[in-house]
């Protein structure tokens, strides 16, 4: 009857010890797949930040795609100088009593024009303008400027534009202050657009249009 009692204890430790075995099996697994999700997860947002940088750096590179200059060649009709010479003439003539004349001529202005955009609104620049108001000489002036753009990116870019400068001549000798206000203006085109001054007054002309460049 011992021997009995004895022989079912040690049959009994024995699947007891193989059961505990397989559990501890089954867990070891188990836990080893958890960090299996658990290195997946990590990985994973490990990850986020590089996509984070990547999505930066596609966003720079967007920007960095803004045309930062521009080049135009312009031609206006009845200028500031236009305006000036009509009126020289006009005194001269009267006050000689119409024995002197000074002939005008009245051929508008050509102008080229340099801007350097700080964004897609506000641009700077200088602009070099060459008019011929009399048939003996010829005017001269260099005009930094400030352009506001509306639309710079979009094909028709509208905008508005002060220039302030000097302008001297060849048979003058005093050097004048010189202006130009562009009221309105339109661009259109991307790379190589038409300018156009629908309405201002000073050097550039009251109307003007030109081809320009931007890179």
């Amino acid at each position: 009857m011992t021997k009995r009692i004895f022989f079912y204890i040690v049959i009994s430790l024995f699947f007891a010890v193989h059961a505990n075995a397989w559990d501890m099996g089954s867990y070891v697994e188990n836990a080893q797949a958890g960090e299996g999700i658990k290195t997946d997860s990590t990985w994973e947002s490990q990850e986020t930040p590089t996509a984070k940088t990547d999505l930066s750096m596609r966003t720079s590179v967007q920007k960095d795609t803004l045309k930062h200059h521009n080049v135009s060649v312009t031609y206006g009709i009845l200028t500031l100088s236009d305006f000036a010479a009509m009126h020289i003439s006009a005194f001269t003539s009267l006050f000689s009593l119409g024995h002197e004349k000074l002939p005008v001529s009245m051929y508008g202005a050509f102008s080229i024009n340099y801007g350097y955009k700080f964004n897609e609104i506000v641009e700077t620049g200088i602009i070099f303008n060459y008019a011929h108001p009399f048939e003996k000489g010829s005017f001269y002036a260099i005009m930094p400027k400030i352009k506001l753009n509306c639309n710079y990116e979009g094909f028709i870019n509208p905008f508005v534009e002060l220039n302030a400068g000097i302008i001297f001549s060849d048979f003058l000798p005093d050097i004048f202050p010189a202006f130009h206000i562009t009221f309105i203006g339109i661009e259109i085109g991307r790379t190589l657009p038409i300018t156009l001054g629908i309405l201002g007054f000073g050097q550039q002309g009251i109307a003007y249009a030109g081809l320009g460049y931007r890179f």
